[in-house]
């Protein structure tokens, strides 16, 4: 994290004479993430965007592990579908595969994903209730 200390003298006199409140932004100077920092974000929430995939996701987040004929029955779509999402999922490296006989189970690759659907599910309610009073 940067300090007042770290930040180069000409950016904060940029600042002074650019921003309209800078001492609101001096504190943020150099901690805006990076370009490609921020596309590996949307690359995330992409993810996040497909409704089939977050149901998946919150069923494994609820399990230590699931087959596809098990997410297929709890998400209430076509094993096809299943695969197909899990493919894509795997490649973005947010599940993981393991293979016991013909069967391949699935599981969360990290808790950062269920730490995202929790409070997404929690903003989700929170939304719902503010829209309801």
């Amino acid at each position: 994290m940067s300090t007042y200390a770290d930040i180069e003298t000409q950016d904060v006199e940029r600042c002074r004479d650019e921003c309209i409140c800078p001492e609101l932004v001096l504190p943020v100077i150099g901690r805006v993430a990076s370009g490609q920092d921020a596309e590996r974000i949307g690359e995330l929430f992409s993810l996040l965007a497909d409704p089939t995939r977050v149901r998946i996701l919150h069923a494994l987040s609820m399990s230590p592990e699931l087959c596809v004929c098990d997410i297929a029955f709890l998400v209430e779509v076509s094993q096809s579908a299943v695969s197909h999402q899990m493919r894509t999922l795997r490649a973005a490296g947010v599940v993981a595969r393991r293979k016991e006989g013909r069967t391949m189970f699935y599981s969360l690759s990290d808790e950062h994903v269920r730490v995202m659907l929790n409070k997404g599910l929690e903003h989700a309610g929170e939304t719902r209730s503010h829209a309801q009073s």
